[in-house]
């Protein structure tokens, strides 16, 4: 196997906002197509069909693949639950390795390919009812061959949406309601890839709030739930 190689391509999904995307990549983490829904549509149910058609152009059984990667979130709870699911019934049928990084990992990616003058990237969601997701990240050291690119300095968390924006500068960007792509998914999961992947069971979505229609729910019933009896 070449350094820096899976043994066959692999695939990524990402769901965690209103534009899922699914991509296929080569073993050394080529680009060899890449599906986005259209903006205006919405639901994830042509993921299934797209990743399939991905799959057709190159005469590559679901057996063929290396490995799935899936984005986690946070985002939209629908979106990801049904990445996850897809890409678990996808190696379950595949024997193919898993593994899930966070979507926001993968958009500061992109971010810090498309401005290459800066060192740091702060990325910003808006997680509802007066808070937001927020995540920051460094650019790899160059040289780290299988450096995904990106470095955690912070991981996700939720903040107050009160909290004052940090400011652009020549070396930091402040990355506001990331559209992330199954590209750049692929890209930071090759890495967790190549040591083996996840455990299924441990690739779950990035939950930091409940949702909020439980929220919602839980404010209509009141605390003692719907009998009003607990």
């Amino acid at each position: 196997m070449t350094p820096g190689a899976l043994g066959g391509p692999f695939l990524a999904l990402e769901a965690s906002t209103l534009r899922p995307s699914v991509a296929l990549l080569g073993p050394g983490g080529e680009r060899w197509g890449q599906w986005m829904q259209a903006e205006g549509q919405r639901g994830t149910a042509p993921l299934a069909p797209a990743l399939a058609d991905l799959l057709a152009a190159r005469r590559l059984p679901a057996s063929g693949l290396a490995g799935v990667v899936v984005g986690l979130g946070p985002g939209s709870y629908t979106g990801t639950r049904a990445a996850i699911a897809l890409a678990r019934g996808l190696i379950f049928g595949s024997g193919a390795a898993l593994a899930g990084v966070p979507s926001v990992a993968a958009a500061a990616r992109a971010e810090l390919a498309a401005r290459p003058q800066i060192e740091r990237v702060i990325v910003l969601v808006d997680a509802r009812r007066g808070e937001r997701y927020r995540a920051d990240y460094a650019r790899a050291p160059v040289g780290d061959a299988l450096a995904p690119g990106v470095v955690e300095l912070q991981p996700p968390r939720l903040v107050s949406a009160a909290e004052p924006d940090p400011p652009d500068d020549a070396a930091i960007s402040v990355l506001r309601e990331p559209i992330p792509c199954a590209y750049d998914v692929g890209a930071v999961g090759m890495e967790r890839l190549l040591a083996g992947g996840d455990a299924p069971a441990a690739v779950r979505p990035l939950y930091l709030k409940r949702s909020h229609a439980e929220i919602v729910f839980d404010e209509r019933v009141g605390p003692l739930g719907p009998s009003g009896l607990g």
